[in-house]
């Protein structure tokens, strides 16, 4: 098994996989809390992925920085955004690694990357690093699997095939829920193919943890933030992912 998350395999098929997640939706739900809140001009994102989150926020004004360690999602992030010059930026490196100089406006913590830092020593240091990096008064967004909606649901395997001319992704996981561990963990296998004969393959592990409202409140007063406000995630309301959202102190 390899642990290494969103390898070049997983990264290059990433938004074609995820082509039906609703990013629009989700930004306009991130920009009416930051309108509310705000003002929140430069804002930065942790674990921004292909950088979707950013393109539009980008596109609405916003002078954006993105952060991922997976050399493939900053690559496509860097592509994504390059039209944009002087108001985005991404930097490939692990979270817990980097050294930001001036404070932003906003951060984001988007699907579910402060879930994966599953212990409470990664949690906390990542929390600090926000911190850290917000003016006073900052704001951080951040969604979540939500305890209650999570365990109401069973452990559950999926597979799914994605075409993209000659070629299909097969994917299958399984996850199952460790409730002592308060995580869901998910194993996660793919397969490129081509003319029915494998070319590719790749297996990665994937461990994120699930929150109560209480234990976030917590967690975020420890780490120098008030919680502001949950509600569910906008284009995923049956789903188990809350958006959550504090102030720095």
């Amino acid at each position: 098994m390899d642990n290494e998350q969103y390898g070049r395999l997983h990264a290059s098929w990433y938004d074609r996989w995820h082509a039906d997640k609703d990013y629009p939706a989700e930004v306009a739900q991130l920009r009416q809390i930051l309108t509310l809140e705000g003002p929140a001009h430069r804002l930065l994102d942790l674990g921004c992925g292909t950088g979707q989150h950013l393109e539009l926020l980008a596109e609405a004004g916003h002078t954006v920085l993105g952060v991922d360690r997976s050399p493939g999602m900053a690559e496509q992030a860097r592509a994504r955004l390059a039209r944009y010059r002087e108001r985005a930026a991404i930097i490939e490196a692990d979270l817990h690694d980097i050294e930001l100089d001036a404070p932003f406006d906003a951060a984001l913590m988007m699907f579910s990357v402060l879930g994966y830092q599953v212990d409470n020593g990664s949690l906390l240091a990542a929390l600090a690093l926000v911190h850290r990096a917000l003016r006073p008064g900052g704001l951080f967004l951040f969604d979540v699997l939500d305890a209650i909606a999570l365990l109401r649901r069973h452990s559950r395997d999926d597979v799914g095939i994605v075409d993209d001319l000659d070629h299909q992704l097969l994917r299958a996981s399984t996850c199952s829920l460790l409730a002592g561990e308060q995580a869901v963990d998910c194993r996660v296998r793919l397969w490129l193919l081509r003319g029915g004969s494998v070319v590719e393959h790749a297996e990665e592990r994937h461990q994120v943890r699930f929150f109560l409202r209480r234990e976030l409140e917590l967690l975020l007063a420890i780490s120098g933030f008030r919680l502001l406000g949950t509600a569910a995630l906008a284009g995923s309301a049956r789903g188990p992912s809350r958006l959550v959202w504090a102030r720095r102190g």
